[in-house]
């Protein structure tokens, strides 16, 4: 059954890798081939494939789940927002009507269209009294209707306005009356909305000229008369009981409702004002909101909701993180369950693969790691006992073979004498004197110099003088070499050339200065290297101060300050660890050398100070301790 599932999937991943091939770049090909090459060999890849497969109609359902219930939260949401929306803009009507059967109530009334067509334009006393009486019955109108906060009545032949609110209002300016006359010429027996805020021709808003302190009706008074007078009736809509209403149905913090007359004159909302019905449309459908809307079937007016679908979603959005966590779940207990049997079943195959392929590759010590009691513990076993016996076998070959090559070295060893390397050196000083090679017989001379203190009859340590003397034939040999690009000065303190010096401690300095000093420099200048020894005496006592300072090409501050750490690390190491380990065959190694040996012969308390400055020089100062138990007291013998 595993292998025909496996037949199937392979002619699929076959199949797509062709088809995909046609239309991939080259690059993308050698990709798509690797993967496939890597699901045939590997058992591993095989079984992650086959739980991923499992896994995608759970992924698949999960996601199908989620996008439906959100499907079904928007659809119950929007019903019952859309519900409420109804309802208030119902109220919000029966309102408008109660404003128009009202108004036309007020303008039809006789009696004050006759006190308002008696009183003329200088008022008389009966005419005021007769504008107070009329004022109350304003007022007792309001008391009964909470949706108004105010009524008014603009009388023409006085131009001034009597409020229930502000009382009697004089309207001056001829513009403003001008307006409000063509207003009513053009209303008819109608009414219209006019927004407080609403200039009316180059004068003030309506509301601070007519006394309007919000969503005002205006229509004419006595509209059935024909010949009537331009008197006009003013009813302000109480906006704050109109925002109670509306905010009732907010169904949430970041939702926003506003209310619209037909012509798209904003009136009220629970947000800042738009700018206009457009914006505001526009606005929300590019913020991903959610819009409802309820339109009065009889005046128009709309009723518009905007909510973001993100709050919206809130209530689901933890049913969909769970969802994520079950499908993120699933998929690591795939992955996990997936290594867990190939670790059982493959892992050790491999492991045996890896193991012949170590001894195949000459690494003979390989042993493989199995506690299973199963087949494969008992293939381990058998692998490592081989492994075992052919280790041994050709040990023991080995062994041989460099035991004889040994005793052949130390056969021609034991041949070569120190007179023999003198006489050579000899002999062949006196051809280049015959020869009036004085350059090369002045090497010669110092070489054979250098390799005389260098041997020194065995012998580990030198005085200073001879150090220095081992120094100079070093220092004159390198001199020759380089043709005289560099001088050497000496300042040797008398009282210190006695004592004794570790042999060969100075001389990877000196070499270190030369050669990174000299060949890595791009000057053309004579390089000066400076060599002082002398003695100094601190709180810790007396100590033998030797400085190695070069005018070459130096070292940046980085390079210096990690060189000088790993020499202070090499001098904290106990002196059984002093022995430097590296790789490096540089500067560094030849320094860690010296401090090496500075830790094993003089103790914790030697120092070694790098200074440096990048293009001018460096100098190296070496603080050996006379007070140490191997210290540069002992005198040569």
């Amino acid at each position: 059954m595993t292998g025909i599932t496996w037949g199937a999937i392979s002619l699929v991943i076959s199949s797509s890798v062709s088809l995909l091939m046609d239309k991939r770049t080259e690059g993308e090909c050698v990709m798509l081939k690797y993967v496939y090459n890597r699901i045939r060999q590997r058992i591993q890849w095989r079984l992650t494939i086959y739980f991923v497969l499992i896994l995608i109609p759970l992924v698949l359902s999960g996601w199908f789940l989620n996008k439906r219930s959100q499907e079904l939260l928007l659809s119950e949401t929007t019903a019952r927002t859309e519900s409420a929306m109804h309802a208030l803009m119902d109220n919000i009507e029966l309102t408008l009507q109660n404003v128009e059967e009202l108004s036309a109530m007020l303008s039809t009334d006789s009696e004050m269209n006759d006190v308002l067509s008696n009183a003329k334009r200088k008022l008389e006393a009966k005419n005021v009294m007769a504008l107070a009486k009329m004022k109350r019955k304003l007022a007792n109108f309001l008391s009964i209707h909470p949706m108004f906060s105010q009524i008014a009545i603009y009388h023409d032949h006085s131009n001034s306005v009597i409020s229930t609110l502000h009382g009697v209002l004089p309207v001056e300016r001829a513009d403003e009356r001008i307006w409000l006359r063509q207003l009513l010429n053009g209303l008819g027996t109608g009414m219209m909305f006019i927004q407080p805020d609403e200039r009316i021709g180059a004068g003030k808003p309506f509301g601070q000229a007519f006394g309007a302190d919000s969503l005002a009706v205006v229509r004419a008074m006595d509209i059935y008369n024909p010949n009537r007078e331009r008197h006009a009736l003013i009813i302000s809509l109480n906006m704050e009981r109109l925002q109670q209403y509306i905010r009732s149905v907010k169904p949430s913090e970041q939702a926003e409702l506003h209310l619209y007359t037909a012509d798209g004159k904003w009136v009220a909302g629970t947000a800042q004002r738009p700018d206009s019905y457009q914006d505001y449309m526009a606005r929300a459908e590019a913020s991903n909101q959610v819009l409802i809307q309820a339109v009065s079937p009889y005046y128009g007016w709309t009723l518009t909701l905007s909510q973001p679908k993100k709050e919206l979603f809130a209530q689901s959005r933890q049913l969909e993180y769970y969802a994520v966590f079950m499908i993120v779940l699933s998929v690591v207990l795939a992955l996990v369950m997936a290594y867990s049997i190939y670790k059982s079943i493959a892992a050790p195959m491999r492991m045996l693969a890896v193991g012949l392929r170590a001894i195949t590759g000459g690494k003979l010590d390989v042993r493989l790691n199995s506690t299973r009691q199963d087949e494969f513990g008992l293939v381990t076993h058998l692998f490592n006992h081989m492994a075992s016996q052919q280790q041994h076998l050709i040990h023991d070959h080995y062994e041989q073979s460099l035991r004889l090559a040994n005793t052949e070295l130390k056969l021609l060893q034991s041949q070569i004498h120190p007179h023999f390397l003198y006489n050579t050196l000899d002999s062949i000083y006196w051809m280049a004197k015959h020869s009036e090679a004085e350059d090369i017989s002045e090497m010669v001379l110092h070489l054979s110099q250098f390799f005389r203190l260098s041997l020194s009859k065995g012998k580990d340590v030198l005085t200073v003088k001879e150090c220095v003397e081992h120094l100079h034939a070093y220092i004159r040999i390198q001199q020759i070499r380089f043709m005289d690009l560099f001088r050497v000065e000496y300042d040797i303190e008398p009282r210190a050339e006695k004592l004794t010096l570790v042999k060969l401690l100075v001389q990877p300095i000196v070499e270190n200065a030369i050669i990174h000093g000299l060949e890595k420099s791009s000057q053309d200048q004579e390089m000066l290297l400076r060599i002082t020894i002398r003695l100094e005496v601190s709180e810790g006592g007396e100590s033998l101060i030797i400085a190695v300072n070069d005018t070459g090409t130096g070292m940046t501050e980085e390079t210096r300050a990690r060189l000088q750490a790993e020499l202070s690390a090499v001098l904290r190491q106990p002196a059984e660890h002093s022995v430097t380990a590296s790789g490096d065959t540089g500067a560094g190694y030849g320094l860690r050398n010296v401090a090496a040996r500075m830790r094993l012969n003089y103790g914790p308390r030697a120092k070694i100070q790098i200074d440096s400055i990048w293009r001018k020089g460096t100098t190296v100062t070496l603080v050996l301790p006379l007070s140490e138990p191997y210290s540069v007291r002992h005198q040569a013998s």
